[in-house]
C-alpha cells in the first residue's frame, strides 16, 4: 500500500474513533450505568467498524493488485464505512443521552445521500470479487458486470433522490416510503442480472462460469441469504412496531414489540398523573428506534424507572405502582390523553 493510501487509512481509522473519544467527555452523563456496560457502548461499535474498515481495505487492496481497480472506486472503501460510524454512533448517543435530533428523518436523508455517492461511483468500478454488486452473474461475466452496474448506478442515484424526497413525508408514510425504496434499489440490480444472464444464455454470449464449485454456491447462497435479511430487517427493526394496552377490569395489560410485555395491577397503583415534555433520561437497558423507546431508564425526575413510549410523543402517563415508577405514552399526544382518562376513571373511579 502506497503512503498516501496509509495516510487515508489512518485518517479514516481516526474518524471511526472518536465517537469512543467523545464517549469519554459524556461518561458521567451515563450514572445508570455500570463501568463495563458504559466501557462497552464506548468502544463497542466503533472497535467493529474499526476492524471492518481494515478488513475491507485488506482484501480490496488485495484484490486491486490483480485487476487495477479504479482510483475513484477506491475512495469509497477509504471514507464510506468511516462516514456510516459517525453518523450510526451519533444516533446511539443521542438515543442514549435522550438527544431529540428528529432521527427519524435524518435515517432515510442519510440513507438517501449514502446511495447518491455510490450510485455515482457504482459504474466506476471493475470486475472484483470485494467491490460492488457480487452476484454469481456478475463475477462470472464482465459484460454482465458492466452492465449491471451501469444500470444498478442509476437506479441507486434515483433511488437516492426518492429517499431525501421520503424524508419529508409523514410518520408511518416516511417508514413504508423507506421500506419499500431500499427494496427496489436492492431487488431491481439484482433482477436485471440475471435477467441479462438469461438472455445471454439464449443468445449465445455468455462466456462465463457460474461456480467453480459448491463451496462458491454455498458461500454465495450465504451471503445472499444474509444482505436480503439485513436489508430487510433493519428497516423494519427501526420504523415498526407497536405498544397495545389492554385496560382490564383489574390490571392494565402491555403487549410491546421487540420488548417483554408487562400488567400492572389497579390495586398496587399509589399514584397516575399526565405530563408533557419530561426527558426520558439515559437507558439502563432496553430497546430504542426511531419509533419505540423502552427498558429500564434514569433522570432525574423519577430516578430509576420502567419506559414504554413512543419516541415521537412528547406527553406521558406517570404511574407509581408497588413504589416503582412507569412511564407510558401512547403514538402521539392524543392517544396518550385519552389512555390517561381512561386509566384514572377505572383506577380511581
Amino acid at each position: 500500500m502506497k503512503l498516501l493510501n496509509k495516510r487515508k487509512a489512518l485518517a479514516g481509522s481516526a474518524l471511526i474513533l472518536l465517537p469512543a473519544l467523545a464517549g469519554l467527555g459524556f461518561w458521567e452523563r451515563l450514572p445508570g450505568w455500570s463501568g463495563p456496560a458504559k466501557l462497552a457502548f464506548c468502544l463497542g461499535m466503533p472497535a467493529a467498524m474499526l476492524a471492518g474498515h481494515w478488513l475491507c481495505l485488506l482484501l480490496t487492496f488485495h484484490t486491486n493488485r490483480h485487476n487495477g481497480q479504479s482510483k475513484k472506486a477506491l475512495e469509497l472503501v477509504y471514507w464510506l464505512l468511516p462516514c456510516i460510524s459517525l453518523f450510526y454512533c451519533a444516533g446511539a448517543w443521542a438515543v442514549a443521552l435522550d438527544v431529540k435530533l428528529g432521527w427519524e428523518r435524518l435515517v432515510p436523508a442519510g440513507l438517501g445521500l449514502m446511495f447518491l455517492v455510490i450510485g455515482n461511483y457504482m459504474p466506476k468500478m471493475k470486475q472484483n470479487p470485494t467491490l460492488g454488486i457480487r452476484l454469481p452473474w456478475t463475477l462470472a461475466n464482465e459484460e454482465n458486470w458492466n452492465r449491471t452496474h451501469r444500470i444498478g448506478g442509476k437506479v441507486w442515484v434515483a433511488g437516492g433522490l426518492v429517499l431525501l424526497l421520503v424524508c419529508l413525508l409523514p410518520g408511518a408514510a416516511m417508514a413504508a416510503g423507506m421500506l419499500a425504496a431500499i427494496l427496489v434499489l436492492a431487488a431491481v440490480p439484482c433482477v436485471y442480472s440475471y435477467w441479462l444472464y438469461r438472455k445471454q444464455v439464449r443468445d449465445g454470449s455468455w462466456n462465463g462460469s457460474l461456480f467453480r464449485s459448491k463451496a462458491d454456491r454455498a458461500v454465495t447462497g450465504i451471503v445472499l441469504v444474509i444482505l436480503a435479511a439485513a436489508v430487510v430487517g433493519t428497516p423494519v427493526l427501526l420504523f415498526t412496531g407497536d405498544i397495545r394496552y389492554t385496560v382490564g377490569e383489574n390490571a392494565l395489560s402491555i403487549e410491546a414489540s421487540y420488548w417483554p410485555d408487562a400488567e400492572i395491577n389497579y390495586a398496587g397503583v399509589e399514584s397516575i398523573e399526565y405530563a408533557e415534555g419530561i426527558p426520558a433520561g439515559n437507558r439502563v437497558n432496553g430497546f430504542g428506534s426511531p419509533r419505540l423507546s423502552m427498558g429500564s431508564f434514569r433522570n432525574d425526575a423519577f430516578g430509576s424507572y420502567t419506559r414504554y413510549a413512543y419516541t415521537g410523543c412528547d406527553a406521558c402517563i406517570v404511574m407509581q405502582a408497588q413504589g416503582k415508577t412507569v412511564v407510558l405514552s401512547g403514538a402521539d399526544e392524543a392517544a396518550t390523553k385519552a389512555l390517561y382518562e381512561e386509566l384514572n376513571s377505572r383506577i380511581f373511579g
